[in-house]
């Protein structure tokens, strides 16, 4: 016992020596952290050391700043192997100040936010419980205010429900607005943000759909403002680069009658060809994570515009080969389907 007492002795003072040196190295720390901020005081370095041991509990959080050792010389403090038989003093001197095993309020608090977002992305992606979705997100918006990825997916989320309405067209306008203005107030708060301008863009498009053509054709610039935004900023969302394909495909496909609108609409009025939508739509079958259906169908349009049919095909037997994953790869297939017989002649 008396053995025991005396080696746990000899164990205490090194681990307070090594306490000591890393107070020390703090303190030499904050010295020149003083001295940068203060050029102007006196070059002098403040040193400390304590004769007799202190308990963590005796020392201000401040004057330890635990978070500023590195985790190497943690590491290294650690070691001792008085640690790993005296696990409990370990704890009491080293982990208490850190408190590794407390996680502040803010951090928890981000770390469910997270958690919830995740769940709520999930469901969007794959288009249920779309007003359960946007209740959710409508109350976060309380516990969070002013938070620029809520208002963002609240606009995703209108787009969605905005899917779910077949013929009522005052209702799709209804939630086209509302996802406008959560997009808009996420861009006040957050101008740089990616997801925030793309939604605005696709709530933007769709909202042309219901729009006469003088209308029509000044959505499609401001469409087009938000996806270039976007696009500069996330260039490796293969979505983004779909849209403007898909922007490219409708301006070369525009009626005479609509390019003499937008003349006059505009000093400078959208101009596109088939060949950038086709290469947008290329880069977006080339950059996605997942086969997909639509954009290959996308490719063979252009092809088809440019009169190029037997590269048409191969994109039409590469959409073809794509699993439907869901009503809109239904709609798809079924027009893949009519082109093939359609230009079948041509193989």
């Amino acid at each position: 016992m008396a053995q025991d007492l005396v080696r746990l002795n000899s164990e205490l003072t090194k681990v307070r020596k090594e306490l000591e040196k890393l107070m020390q190295k703090q303190s030499e720390r904050s010295a020149r952290a003083k001295r940068l901020r203060n050029p102007g005081k006196a070059n002098s370095v403040i040193t400390s050391t304590t004769s007799e041991f202190m308990s963590a509990g005796d020392i201000e959080s401040s004057d330890l700043e635990f978070f500023d050792v590195s985790d190497e010389e943690l590491n290294q403090s650690m070691s001792n192997p008085f640690d790993k038989r005296f696990p409990f003093m370990v704890s009491r001197m080293y982990i208490q100040p850190v408190n590794v095993g407390y996680i502040k309020p803010n951090i928890l608090k981000n770390y469910k936010l997270s958690k919830t977002l995740k769940d709520i992305d999930n469901k969007l992606n794959e288009g249920l419980n779309l007003n359960e979705c946007l209740e959710k997100l409508e109350d976060l918006c309380i516990e969070y205010p002013e938070n620029p990825q809520l208002l963002w997916r609240i606009g995703k989320c209108h787009n969605k429900i905005v899917d779910t309405f077949k013929d009522d067209k005052s209702k799709k306008k209804e939630h086209i607005e509302k996802g406008l203005e959560a997009c808009k107030a996420a861009l006040k708060l957050d101008p740089k943000l990616a997801d925030a301008h793309k939604w605005m863009a696709i709530l933007v498009g769709a909202r042309s759909d219901l729009q006469p053509i003088k209308e029509r054709i000044q959505d499609g610039q401001l469409f087009k403002h938000h996806v270039d935004i976007a696009i500069s900023i996330d260039p490796a969302d293969s979505s983004l680069h779909h849209m403007v394909g898909r922007f490219c495909y409708e301006v070369a496909g525009l009626k005479w009658y609509e390019r003499k609108v937008a003349a006059a609409l505009y000093a400078d009025p959208p101009q596109a060809t088939y060949e950038e939508a086709l290469n947008h739509f290329l880069e977006a079958d080339k950059i996605a994570d997942h086969e997909w259906k639509e954009n290959k169908l996308c490719i063979a349009r252009c092809y088809i515009a440019l009169s190029k049919y037997k590269e048409a095909l191969e994109w039409l037997d590469k959409a073809s080969q794509v699993q439907k994953s869901d009503i809109t790869d239904e709609k798809v297939n079924a027009e893949v389907e009519t082109l093939l017989k359609k230009y079948s002649k041509y193989r």
